[in-house]
């Protein structure tokens, strides 16, 4: 996939902007995320009968313009989920996850092998986070400022704009650091609240997604 380079990347924070329609898309497919990645094993018990693992694809679309980089996320979603209360209502959700070491297990990184989120919830939909991971349920957020998003439903679809440097001084070792011309890779994983999805109950690429982004 090719994070563009343009000189219009703060029209398109919006993620209705037309602008958009220029940058071309990559359909990521995504599956219920296997029991292997549940973080005890009640919760892989628990929902061992029941579907979850909703939404079945995404379209991430990126840019840059050698300061700053986004995504869009866009993903088909017909009911609007954007409250957390306690353990019945969940809010829907998605993130990316890049490896910080070369080797990372795409399943949440291992020991040693950490991975960096950018993790956005429908219930603060103008920031994420970013989190660190060293394997399933480690994840701790890092930083709650240096991503910030706008995000849009339209009764079908939502679709999520992401923002960060592409190069950040506070945290620095535990979030991924980017440049023009840089190669590396992501996944995605996806929340459907509606469905009580949250934590490891969740949608997830299971294969790495290549980047390359444009000098």
């Amino acid at each position: 996939m090719l994070v563009r380079r343009t000189d219009a990347i703060d029209a398109l924070a919006d993620p209705g902007a037309a602008g958009w329609g220029a940058i071309a898309a990559e359909t990521v497919k995504l599956m219920p995320a296997p029991a292997a990645m549940q973080p005890t094993r009640y919760i892989a018990t628990k929902w061992r009968d029941q579907a979850y693992g909703a939404v079945a694809s995404l379209d991430v679309q990126g840019v840059h313009d050698g300061a700053t980089i986004a995504f869009r996320l866009r993903w088909r979603d017909s009911a609007k989920n954007a409250v957390r209360f306690e353990n019945t209502d969940f809010p829907d959700a998605a993130a990316l996850l890049f490896p910080l070491a070369a080797d990372a297990p795409l399943f949440m990184g291992a020991p040693g092998q950490p991975v960096n989120l950018w993790y956005w919830r429908a219930d603060f939909p103008e920031r994420a986070r970013s989190d660190v991971a060293s394997g399933i349920g480690s994840s701790r957020v890092v930083d709650d400022t240096a991503i910030t998003a706008r995000a849009a439903h339209d009764g079908e679809f939502w679709s999520v704009v992401l923002r960060r440097a592409l190069k950040v001084q506070a945290n620095a070792a535990e979030s991924v650091q980017l440049e023009p011309g840089q190669r590396l890779r992501t996944t995605f994983a996806v929340w459907e609240g509606g469905n009580l999805e949250r934590a490891g109950i969740k949608a997830f690429a299971p294969q790495w997604v290549e980047l390359a982004i444009e000098a």
